[in-house]
């Protein structure tokens, strides 16, 4: 019971059904009305016939006539066979349901009365004015004319013909509208089910694709409307959380792939270690091949630590004014051994630009692309390294003359642990997220990184953050 009451087909047959009885039933009320009225103008028309016809009858042949005369023709009518041609049409010899008729004299006595006037009509009651009413009271309507004397005439009808035909109007009506209250419903029924159709549809597919099977989609073929738009919504979040699952497995697949080789490392020396005794200075050398996997394992989580914190974005970004020129010059003079180790020429021009971002990550922005420059290019070329301002942006440009990346490769460097040849490969124990952090690092800003290439043309990365304001 419960289930039918929260199922939606349930809900709208209920409100449709409620909505429709109540719809059906006042038309049927307005019919029935509409009904009655007319068939008691009808009978008010019958008796104002009645009334002139009769009126025309006392009045006619001779004039003036005064009221004894009236009254004395009154007196002379009979409810039998003698009464006056044109009167029977109106008696129709005394037959039950046709229109009777009782006079008064002034003293209140009657005059005349028909023989199927009923035998509790009496006189309404004297009055020194005249006066004309209308009524309708124990099953019968019935029209007065009384005189300032006290004399008068009522013409009445029984209105059980009447009745009777609005008895049988009713039970049309609540059989014709029963009628069509169960072909509502049914109509309903089916509409319903056709109008939450595209519904079970949509859950049916959510539900396999919450079961695994993300490749499914939402068939919003020929649904140009609400659910259409909605499934077009829900198609594209979950593009979108497949991509991020995807994303999620493979950068998991990455991460063991990178950390198994210093752990197979670590493993494989302590394990040839401990197999005999061996002289002080091979202890020394699986020492220091142990450590040099346990600096790269420790690289490799730092980095991915970094990432873990900069797609965190539940949190607000911790910002304050920061001078980018001056976070860049900090990571020259911290790279400065290591290009001259390289010989490699740095050359920078470096403009006040301050934007609002995090201290601690902004300088991996630009040591990571100042120590790629470095690393990716043969000894004796140079960096030039140059920060400016350009339409409302803090512009940061590192630029190398390395040989240059493949066309084939810039949609991908910034992926994780993405590697292109070997002239930009992991020699050197580079991981593959130096660029996937700067990224990373950059989007948190609410800026750009873009790169541009040439074989052989080095290459320019262009930061582009928006200024403090």
């Amino acid at each position: 019971m419960r289930r039918i009451v929260q199922s939606v087909r349930w809900r709208l047959q209920l409100w449709h059904a409620l909505i429709l009885l109540a719809v059906i039933t006042a038309l049927c009320l307005v019919v029935h009305h509409v009904a009655q009225e007319e068939r008691t103008r009808r009978v008010d028309r019958e008796l104002r016939y009645f009334d002139r016809t009769m009126f025309r009858y006392l009045t006619s042949n001779q004039a003036p006539v005064g009221p004894e005369v009236i009254r004395e023709r009154l007196r002379n009518l009979k409810p039998d066979g003698s009464m006056p041609e044109v009167l029977k049409a109106l008696f129709r010899e005394g037959e039950s349901g046709e229109p009777y008729c009782v006079a008064w004299d002034e003293q209140g006595a009657e005059v005349f009365r028909s023989a199927n006037a009923p035998d509790d009509l009496k006189a309404p009651g004297c009055s020194k004015d005249g006066y004309e009413f209308i009524r309708t009271e124990n099953g019968r309507r019935e029209w007065f004319r009384m005189m300032p004397d006290n004399a008068g005439i009522a013409i009445g009808k029984e209105l059980g013909r009447e009745r009777d035909e609005l008895a049988r109007l009713t039970w049309k009506l609540v059989l014709c509208g029963g009628g069509i209250w169960s072909l509502g419903l049914i109509g309903g029924w089916w509409l319903a089910g056709r109008a939450i159709k595209p519904i079970s549809a949509i859950a049916g597919t959510a539900s396999r694709i919450a079961n695994g099977n993300l490749a499914e989609r939402i068939d919003i073929a020929d649904t140009d409307n609400e659910l259409g738009r909605l499934s077009q919504v829900l198609n594209e979040t979950f593009d979108r959380l497949q991509t991020a699952i995807d994303r999620q497995k493979q950068f998991i697949a990455d991460a063991s792939h990178e950390l198994r080789t210093p752990v197979s490392v670590i493993l494989c020396e302590t394990q040839r270690g401990l197999k005999r005794e061996r002289p002080s200075q091979e202890y020394k050398d699986i020492l220091d091949t142990c450590h040099l996997a346990s600096e790269r394992m420790r690289t490799l989580v730092e980095s991915l630590l970094t990432l873990a914190r900069q797609d965190d974005t539940s949190g607000q970004l911790q910002s304050e004014p920061c001078d980018l020129s001056a976070i860049a010059r900090e990571s020259l003079n911290l790279l400065k051994p290591l290009a001259e180790a390289h010989a490699i020429r740095i050359e920078a021009d470096l403009q006040p630009a301050t934007v609002d971002g995090d201290p601690r990550a902004l300088p991996l922005v630009t040591a990571n692309l100042i120590s790629n420059a470095i690393h990716h290019q043969p000894s004796g070329g140079s960096v030039n390294v140059r920060v400016s301002t350009k339409d409302g942006h803090a512009v940061l440009e590192v630029s190398d003359t390395g040989p240059g990346i493949a066309p084939e490769h810039l949609p991908h460097l910034f992926d994780r642990f993405y590697r292109t040849d070997k002239a930009r490969g992991s020699a050197g124990g580079h991981s593959g997220l130096g660029l996937a952090i700067v990224k990373a690092i950059v989007d948190r800003h609410h800026g750009t990184v873009t790169v541009h290439s040439e074989p052989g043309q080095g290459a320019t990365f262009t930061v582009t953050l928006p200024v403090a304001v």
